[in-house]
């Protein structure tokens, strides 16, 4: 049969609520029973290490069941115990926690009032050998593809198949930026051309700068005066820079960098060939 320790600490339960709460957990009268009335000042050792199937604790003041106390209790059951917690004064919530604590998972509520719970079958600290598979029966599974590309599945988009007409079509080019008329054979130099269409055109000469050009300096687009000469003005600020920064038009083309306002000074050697 199995044997029961029950402990009651001050008030003490009456005989009848003892007997009543071990009928409620299937204890009878008949059954090996130790009473015990100072659960409370339990010290470590009084109770013998794994020699009771239940123990019923109960208690009328609220956090009487310490850890420390349902530790001492647990000790005293045998693996896969009852333990069996009866505080009216504290919720069964409250119960439930100190008893996981202690090392009684799963508590739920008793019969008769209370928490109930099981003492684990397997003891702290216990030992467990593993059985594994000897090392040459192992059977080594091959490497996972991190991806893998299936033939069926490389559909490849044609480059081509994403233009359309007009992206095919060659781009027309910009418009010249020029003011020349427009003529049956094309656009020809006019007149006063500023665009520098003459200077381009097939049937243009390379400008040669003579002695008669410096004497009486003309232009397509002005005449080159000497008062231009002595005192030279620029209507854009670039002429003086050089024909780098002139326009195509420029009276000033093809003579050397000067500063405005200042007389330009040709060198004797400005009309020498370089050899």
């Amino acid at each position: 049969m199995p044997a029961c320790l029950v402990l009651t600490a001050a008030p003490v339960a009456s005989q009848g609520d003892l007997t009543t709460l071990l009928a409620a957990q299937g204890l009878s009268d008949a059954a090996p029973l130790a009473l015990a009335t100072s659960s409370g000042t339990l010290a470590a050792g009084a109770l013998p290490v794994a020699a009771y199937d239940a123990v019923v604790s109960v208690a009328q003041a609220p956090g009487h069941h310490t850890v420390a106390l349902l530790g001492l209790l647990g000790a005293a059951l045998k693996p896969g115990g009852k333990l069996v917690v009866q505080e009216p004064g504290s919720t069964a919530e409250a119960l439930q926690k100190v008893l996981l604590l202690s090392g009684f998972p799963g508590a739920t509520a008793a019969p008769g009032g209370g928490v109930a719970a099981t003492k684990p079958s397997w003891a702290t600290g216990a030992k467990a050998a593993i059985a594994l598979k000897p090392r040459s029966q192992q059977q080594q599974q091959p490497a996972a593809a991190t991806w893998t590309l299936a033939g069926d599945d490389d559909e490849l988009v044609d480059d081509e198949a994403l233009l359309t007409e007009e992206d095919k079509a060659r781009p027309a080019a910009p418009a010249a930026n020029d003011d020349c008329e427009v003529g049956a054979a094309g656009r020809k130099a006019c007149k006063n051309c500023t665009c520098g269409r003459a200077e381009a055109g097939p049937d243009a000469k390379p400008a040669q700068l003579t002695k008669e050009m410096l004497d009486n300096p003309t232009s397509g687009c002005g005449s080159l005066t000497k008062e231009m000469l002595d005192n030279p003005t620029s209507g854009c600020g670039s002429c003086g820079l050089g024909d780098a920064f002139r326009c195509a038009g420029c009276p000033y083309r093809g003579l050397p960098a000067f500063e405005m306002g200042k007389k330009i000074e040709l060198p004797s050697d400005f009309l020498a060939v370089d050899l």
